[in-house]
């Protein structure tokens, strides 16, 4: 695949790609702003903000480097426009209806478990070795969203528990 350039339809799904990634902080974002009054909540949700936008950065240096970097593209634009309305009406959701704290995240725990599986079976392709590893270790750091998500959401529960209880 050696010298083989990305067409425009691959350059348009990392484009939507990086749309998904922006929309997962955009949510990430509004939540910390809805949650100000907890520091341990604007603590996570910031981190999980930045850490998006740093995913969103990875695909416009892949975009940037485009000529560099042949790749094969293994998701149906179709399914990445689904992902952007369905984050898209989230939002719109989410915002006009906020959620408790524990129901966001909840949400978000679903959210990064589909996006670690939509982007570990079916993003992207890289022949670059050292751009393979980068985007791997993208893709991977969704589970650690999905582990930092649960943890706070397991920490909420066993508070609520414990009022109950005492």
């Amino acid at each position: 695949m050696s010298g083989v350039t990305m067409t425009i339809s691959e350059q348009i799904l990392l484009e939507k790609c990086r749309e998904i990634e922006l929309l997962c902080k955009e949510l990430y974002d509004y939540f910390t702003e809805l949650y100000s009054d907890d520091e341990d909540a604007v603590r996570l949700w910031s981190k999980t903000a930045a850490e998006e936008e740093n995913h969103a950065a990875q695909f416009t240096m892949a975009l940037r480097l485009i000529n560099d970097l042949p790749c094969i593209i293994l998701v149906d634009a179709a399914r990445v426009e689904s992902v952007i309305l369905q984050f898209r009406g989230l939002i719109e959701k989410v915002k006009s209806a906020p959620p408790k704290f524990v129901d966001a995240l909840g949400s978000s725990i679903k959210l990064e478990k589909y996006l670690a599986e939509f982007h570990l079976g079916c993003v992207a392709m890289f022949e670059d070795d050292s751009y393979r590893k980068m985007f791997n270790a993208m893709m991977s750091s969704d589970n650690e969203h999905v582990e930092s998500l649960q943890a706070a959401y397991d920490k909420l529960m066993g508070a609520q528990d414990k009022s109950f209880t005492g």
